[in-house]
């Protein structure tokens, strides 16, 4: 009896660990190699988007002098176009940052990789700081302009109306992808498989004929 006993719970399949915390779940997808290149993804779009936007016209406005202003003068104001280096010249730092981490997310692992996913995210958060402050409130930024205040022998411009473009908004996409892909660096990393380790365990196995020869190897002769 219980030999049959024995052997009618050897027919029940065993649950393993990774079945039975969810082996289909997206957090198990996201700690494999899914969760380093979406993570990889993000950076390569949240760099582009960047460096998109940081060399992009962000504000139309015109400027004049305060004084020539007050004055009663009827000069007309100076048409001005400001790009993302005038207003926020970080985010294309940030830019290039996040295209080098996408590198070092593959490069390294562990703690290492951790890391690297601060750095995304915090060039994420920074992204999204400055193209957020110029989209929302661009007066301040614009009259502390250095090539507006160039326009005023005062040092006081007078802005006309600021007409903003897509460009912050592209930028602040940016952002939020690079502090996405930070995020996912820092909650998975540790549990991503290191590229540099696969590909050295490919190139240490037997040589075939065909690779031989396009080593310049002859196959024919042994190795020993």
């Amino acid at each position: 009896m219980s030999a049959d006993t024995e052997q009618a719970t050897s027919t029940v399949p065993a649950t393993d660990p990774a079945t039975r915390a969810g082996g289909g779940s997206p957090a198990r997808r996201l700690a494999g190699r899914s969760g380093l290149g979406a993570a990889v993804i993000g950076c390569l779009l949240g760099a582009a988007a960047a460096l998109l936007a940081a060399s992009a016209t962000w504000v139309h406005t015109g400027v004049r002098d305060a004084a020539t202003a007050g004055s009663g003068a009827t000069a007309a104001p100076l048409a001005v176009k400001l790009g993302g280096g005038d207003l926020a010249p970080a985010i294309g730092a940030f830019g290039l940052l996040g295209l080098a981490t996408a590198v070092a997310l593959v490069a390294t692992r562990g703690v290492a990789r951790r890391v690297v996913g601060l750095l995304v995210a915090a060039a994420g958060v920074g992204v999204i700081i400055y193209a957020a402050r110029v989209g929302l409130d661009p007066g301040p930024v614009v009259r502390s302009a250095q090539p507006v205040i160039a326009l005023a022998p005062s040092g006081h411009p007078s802005v006309g109306p600021i007409r903003v473009s897509a460009a912050p908004w592209l930028a602040l996409v940016g952002g939020v992808a690079l502090l996405g892909a930070g995020l996912l660096a820092v909650a998975f990393g540790r549990a991503w498989p290191a590229m540099g380790g696969r590909y050295q365990t490919r190139s240490a196995r037997p040589l075939d004929a065909w690779e031989a020869i396009e080593r310049g190897q002859d196959p024919t002769v042994s190795a020993d």
